[in-house]
């Protein structure tokens, strides 16, 4: 008797928590674990991805700031990144670029064009 109150109750907490739980979800979709600002150990790379499928990536080479505002998806291990804005500097109209990556903490590690780099989330 008393093992079917105590189960009864019990279930009643994790069904009452879970509707909690879910009430209090914003009705937006998941977030990939990549969402943030990450940078590149010398600071010449910070990229920030936003919630919303909207990012920032920008490179400084030789003293001038390359990238700009874009968007991306995230398919497995693949980041393509998007720059619409691309034509409107002087580059190929809808710019793309795909970024292999892994996620291992605070180190989002990218590989693109073959170039490989590490870097750090910005807290």
């Amino acid at each position: 008797m008393k093992l079917a109150i105590v189960s009864d109750l019990l279930l009643a907490i994790i069904l009452q928590s879970a509707f909690f739980l879910t009430g209090c979800r914003p009705a937006s979709a998941p977030q990939s674990g990549i969402v943030g600002k990450w940078r590149s150990a010398d600071g010449s790379y910070v990229v920030e991805f936003l919630p919303n499928g909207n990012c920032s990536a920008r490179y400084n080479l030789h003293r001038r700031e390359v990238g700009g505002a874009c968007t991306y998806t995230v398919d497995k291990d693949e980041i393509t990144l998007r720059y619409p804005d691309a034509a409107a500097q002087g580059g190929a109209p809808d710019a793309s670029a795909i970024w292999h990556y892994s996620l291992a903490g605070d180190a989002l590690n990218v590989s693109v064009f073959g170039n490989s780099m590490t870097l750090q989330r910005v807290h």
